[in-house]
This record gives structure tokens, sequence and C-alpha cells, in this order.
């Protein structure tokens, strides 16, 4: 018996995850759900797909990850089932699976929608029981209509210079740091040994911090997270307030 992961945009203070979680029991109650996060912004896609890219292949192959986030009520979207990495994914046709990895899924059909499809909250319908269709052994192309791709979002890269990288922050995370699309691979293969500025807002920093306990509190701590990107944060405090920084600001490195 597989899992099945569930991230939304729903938040906690409505009943929506619990009627999705209990739809999913109801239809197979062996099969374990494990929460990824309910307080994607609404509607933000690439926030979305920062905060599951981070975490999906920490879980086995085979895993079925439900993407419940910026869904729409007209009855036109596109809902899919993606094969991507060796994990399933169910979730809409709005350019997330673009952002979600840098490899070709290997896997598309549109899920079928049958008789008593419901265009207010497809989530707990069709969307929990291809989930637990995927889960419990049943192939992606018996759950829907094979495509050909995915709807794609421009996904922002980084600029590489010779003496510098230009990126910009893509995640604040619930303690106020602010995560950046710049890669610790990128910035080791361009830097060559070299000194350098890490430019942020108004501030700077000469280092790069292997934990978040080198330096006082109140000073910018920049440091590669667990998943290798590079993250401005202040210790025991709030960069995103106390920096005026958030989603898309810029940060620059510049080599010496």
């Amino acid at each position: 018996m597989g899992l099945i992961t569930f991230m939304s945009d729903f938040g906690y203070k409505d009943p929506y995850v619990a009627a999705v979680k209990a739809r999913i029991l109801s239809i197979n109650h062996t099969i374990p759900v494990v929460d990824i996060s309910h307080e994607i912004e609404h509607f933000n896609i690439p926030h979305a797909a920062y905060v599951l890219k981070s975490v999906f292949r920490e879980f086995a192959q085979g895993t079925v990850h439900l993407v419940c986030v910026n869904v729409p009520i007209s009855g036109d979207e596109r809902l899919v089932a993606v094969k991507l990495e060796e994990h399933f994914f169910v979730g809409v046709d709005n350019g997330f699976f673009s952002l979600l990895s840098d490899k070709n899924p290997t896997a598309i059909v549109e899920i079928q929608k049958d008789a008593n499809y419901s265009k207010v909250f497809p989530e707990k319908g069709v969307m929990a029981k291809t989930a637990v269709a995927l889960a419990s052994g049943t192939p992606i192309y018996n759950v829907g209509r094979q495509v050909a791709e995915l709807h794609r979002m421009l996904n922002r890269q980084v600029r590489l210079g010779k003496d510098q990288m230009a990126g910009h922050i893509i995640h604040v995370d619930n303690y106020g740091n602010l995560i950046s699309n710049i890669k610790e691979e990128d910035f080791t293969k361009l830097r060559e040994g070299r000194q350098f500025l890490i430019r942020i807002s108004r501030y700077s920093s000469p280092a790069v911090f292997d934990s978040y306990n080198h330096l006082e509190d109140g000073e910018i701590l920049p440091v590669f997270n667990s998943s290798g990107h590079l993250e401005i944060a202040i210790r025991h405090g709030n960069a995103a307030q106390l920096l005026g920084m958030g989603y898309d600001s810029p940060v620059y490195i510049d080599f010496i």
C-alpha cells in the first residue's frame, strides 16, 4: 500500500483539509496521509512548487502527492495525474509542474471527470479519488486520458556573470527567513575560491555560515539551507521584517 502526501492553500481556519482527508480515508482507511503544508499563500503557485520541491524526494519512490493549490472552480480546469522522478502527483495543469523539477514527466494523464464531478470542491471529489487509486496501485493510464504536455510557467533563473550572481527571494518561511533561488553548487562553481560580498537590501555580508549559531542575536546570517538554497536569516530575528524584504526581492553576490 502506498502513501499520500497532501499540500494545499486551504489554511486551518476552515474544514476543507479535514474534508479532503476524510474523503481519502472513506475510500481506503489503510492509506497513510502526510500533511506537507496547508499554509501555502493563496493561489501562489511558485510558493507551492518551492515547498514541495524541497521535500518530495525525501519520500519513497511511488509516493502520491496531492497538490490542491489555486484550483479553479469553473469546471473547465484540466486536472492531471503526473509521474515525475518516479513519484506521482495529482493537481491542476496550471504551470505548477514546470517549476517542480528540471526533469520531464514520464507520464501525464488528464483525470476523467465522472457524472458526480463537483465544480465547487473537486479536491474532495475526483482529485482525492485519483490519489487513492494511484496509492492503491492503479496504473496511471487507468485514471485518465494520456496527454502530451503540460502548461508551463516561466521559471526565472539566476543571472550568472563572471563576477556576479543575481537572484531573488522565492520563499519566506515561518521564521521570516528569506530563501533565494541561488544554489550552493552554482555559487561554488562561479566563486573559484574568490572572496565575495552578499548584498541584500541596504546590507551586505562577506561570508556564508554553516549553521545558524555563529553570530550574535540580531546579526545577518547567510547560510545555504538543507535544500542547497542561499538563505538570509537574522539570528533570533525576522529577516523579512527587519530587512523590509519579501518574495521577489533581489539578492546579489559580487565576487572580488
